[in-house]
This record gives C-alpha cells, sequence and structure tokens, in this order.
C-alpha cells in the first residue's frame, strides 16, 4: 500500500507541473490528462490568474426527487470570482433564477424559496455578511490539486458524433479522504480530447447520485455586469435574500437545479 501511494504521488506530482502550462502542451498520461483537465477550475481560484470568469450550460440528467421537474432542461451557471454567482434556467416559459452580486442577493420567482425566505425578516443586530467562495488551499498549493484524486479506470472513447473522448473515473486519494474525513464518492467524466473539455460529469456515493451534460463551458476575465441585475421583464417579480439566509436559499435552489 505504501509503495502504491508513493508510485501514486509521483505521478501526480509530475502531472501537477502542467496544471499552469501553455495549452499547446500535449498531455501525456491520464494523471497529465486529469491535470489539464481540472486546470482552468483551478485558475479561478488563483490569486495571480487573469481567469475569474466561467460561464457553463448545463443539462441535469438525473438527480434527487426535487429535480424532477427541471430534469433535462437547459441551465446556465454563471460565476465571477471572489463573490458573484447566478444559476437560472432556460426556458423562458419557466424562469428560475438564483444570483449573488457581492452581498446582494436575489431570486426570481419568490415561491421558490417556500420555507426559506420569512415574509417578514426578523431584526438582528449582527452583521451578516455572505464569505467570498474559495478553496481550503493557498496559492502554492493549488498546482497540486491533481495530486489529490487517484484514477480508478482510463479509457479512450467517442461520443455521440464520434469525436475522440477519455473516459476517466477517479475518486479523492485514500489517504486525502481519511484526512479530511470525507464520505466515499466517485466521479465519472468524458473529457473531449480536442480541448479537454467535460462534457458528462456523474457523480456517486453511498446516499447520493447525479449526472449532468455540460452542453458548453467558457472561462475568462469577467462576465458582463447586466448579468447580476434582475433582467428588466424580471424585475418586478425579483426578491431580495437576507444575506443570513445566503446559505439555506443556495441549498434549496441547488436542490432543484444543480447537484452540489
Amino acid at each position: 500500500m505504501q509503495k502504491f501511494a508513493s508510485q501514486h504521488l509521483w505521478t501526480a506530482v509530475l502531472a501537477a507541473g502542467w496544471f499552469f502550462a501553455a495549452p499547446s502542451l500535449e498531455a501525456q498520461n491520464k494523471y497529465d490528462i486529469l491535470a489539464r483537465v481540472l486546470q482552468p477550475y483551478g485558475e479561478l481560484f488563483y490569486s495571480k490568474s487573469p481567469t475569474k470568469a466561467l460561464q457553463a450550460d448545463i443539462v441535469l440528467r438525473e438527480g434527487p426527487s426535487s429535480t424532477a421537474a427541471i430534469l433535462n432542461q437547459p441551465l446556465r451557471v454563471s460565476l465571477q470570482m471572489p463573490d458573484k454567482l447566478r444559476i437560472e434556467s432556460l426556458d423562458p416559459q419557466h424562469r428560475t433564477v438564483f444570483c449573488r452580486n457581492g452581498q446582494k442577493v436575489w431570486v426570481y420567482p419568490r415561491e421558490i424559496l417556500a420555507g426559506v425566505v420569512p415574509t417578514e425578516r426578523r431584526r438582528t443586530d449582527k452583521q451578516s455578511r455572505i464569505p467570498d467562495f474559495h478553496l481550503p488551499l493557498k496559492d502554492q498549493q493549488i498546482v497540486w490539486i491533481p495530486a489529490l484524486f487517484q484514477i480508478l479506470r482510463f479509457a479512450s472513447g467517442s461520443d455521440s458524433e464520434g469525436a475522440p473522448t477519455w473516459d476517466l473515473d477517479f475518486e479523492l486519494s485514500p489517504e486525502i479522504a481519511q484526512a479530511i474525513k470525507c464520505d466515499p464518492w466517485t466521479a465519472s467524466t468524458i473529457v473531449k480530447q480536442s480541448d479537454f473539455q467535460v462534457r458528462h460529469l456523474r457523480i456517486q456515493s453511498g446516499n447520493w447520485s447525479g449526472s449532468l451534460e455540460i452542453l458548453d463551458c467558457q472561462f475568462g476575465r469577467a462576465l458582463t455586469p447586466q448579468i447580476w441585475e434582475p433582467d428588466p421583464e424580471l424585475a418586478a417579480g425579483a426578491t431580495a435574500v437576507p444575506p443570513e439566509l445566503f446559505d439555506s436559499a443556495l441549498e434549496r435552489i441547488a436542490a432543484i437545479a444543480i447537484p452540489r
């Protein structure tokens, strides 16, 4: 076991060297590929990276019973570090939006937060502040993210259009999972060989499973400021959420929109 762990760590360390490598480099093995897949997501949290925003269109294929109403419906997730997030349905007939813009949070329609946001906000002397999005890692540790995982399966394949893909199953390495007392889970991904973009993701644990298709995913410096404000047609029905209820509201919208 110790020998295996050492071999895995050494391979992952080599792969981690690719984490912020130039896009023109070609992956050499399965851990190199995993590093390239994770690279743009890690850059979002790296303080010196110019990449601070992500926008992805997804379709939830499997989830808890509470997601039944939006299964197989397109959703858009917009994220800008360190404190902006918008999750919305793209069906014009059934608009659902959860948006955080710094310390301001709003939802549309109000009904999606039934039981979460009280009719009348209770007075409190405590000043609530929503923390920034972050990883529990320092800048110099983010580069080692690939070393946290163990690849269980790696194979070549093709998607429905015949484009070459890689199929990877991976999990947290046993040492890391034990150290952080994390429940076991496994992620299965389909990655396009042409651009290292994840096109399908399934996560399974002992008490939960979910899967989604990623139709499109773009990374950049910033998104347009208008994204973080209610659209004109939604303004009248948009409802502010008190900062102290942000976590509860996000859990609620995640339960009907995307797996967390």
